[in-house]
């Protein structure tokens, strides 16, 4: 639900408070207004909700983000906010406070325990994860009683992302070519919650030059906000490039 003209006034003095400004200056802190698209914005007009973001140092941070002022949203803590690698406790509130999500995170991976909750109280869903990955997964109606997980996320009411997305062609580097040069490339990223692209890596190439062929075209592209239970989330991708000769 988009600020009223009020709400968005009421923000913006709360924020811009004296004791706001002071605290911003000590603790280095900000605040950024986004859009229902997830989009910044230049002010609080038209906005949907605030992320507040605390810097502990130059890398690690806690963020915070509100629906209003002082109804928190969600609060997560970074190890290094700009690759936007979590560490420790994500949770996530529904509009009246009570918890929709807890999440535990270590170096940006899922680990440990994560639950998941109805606007009911309920649990939703319980995973628990290891280095491996997801080792198991139970899910509940809003009544209590299990349910099959594909089957529950079937019935969420928001799409599974935003589709802003736009792809983008891979350039075969001529030199490359000449050089008789080819291969498979898999890079490795992460789409934030607003969209953008961090934490870029290469994780497998035969040729730097084939590299920055590739990276420049995940660059190039614009990606698709994913959702979660009707929330922006962070996502990682693998991304498997081949460059053939033929």
């Amino acid at each position: 639900m988009l600020y009223s003209a009020a709400l968005g006034v009421l923000l913006l003095s709360w924020i811009l408070a004296p004791q706001g400004v002071s605290a911003q200056a000590e603790n280095r802190k900000s605040f950024v207004f986004y859009s229902t698209q997830h989009q910044p914005l230049p002010s609080s007009k038209g906005a949907s909700y605030a992320i507040e973001t605390e810097f502990l140092d130059s890398i690690n941070a806690t963020e915070r983000i509100y629906w209003a002022p002082q109804k928190l949203r969600e609060t997560a803590t970074f190890s290094n906010l700009r690759l936007r690698r979590r560490d420790g406790e994500t949770v996530v509130y529904y509009n009246d406070g009570t918890i929709k999500r807890r999440e535990q995170y270590r170096n940006g991976r899922r680990q440990g325990e994560g639950f998941a909750y109805h606007p009911n109280g309920k649990l939703r869903r319980h995973d628990v994860y290891d280095d491996q990955g997801r080792k198991s997964e139970e899910c509940f109606d809003a009544a209590g009683s299990p349910i099959n997980c594909d089957t529950l996320a079937r019935r969420d009411v928001c799409p599974s992302e935003i589709a802003t997305g736009r792809s983008a062609p891979v350039y075969f580097p001529s030199k490359a070519l000449k050089l008789g040069i080819q291969g498979v490339v898999k890079v490795g990223f992460t789409v934030s919650r607003t969209g953008q692209l961090v934490d870029v890596q290469i994780v497998e190439s035969p040729s730097p030059i084939l590299s920055a062929a590739a990276v420049d075209a995940i660059r190039r592209a614009k990606w698709n906000i994913r959702l979660d239970n009707c929330d922006p989330v962070d996502v990682r991708y693998l991304i498997p490039f081949t460059f053939a000769i033929k």
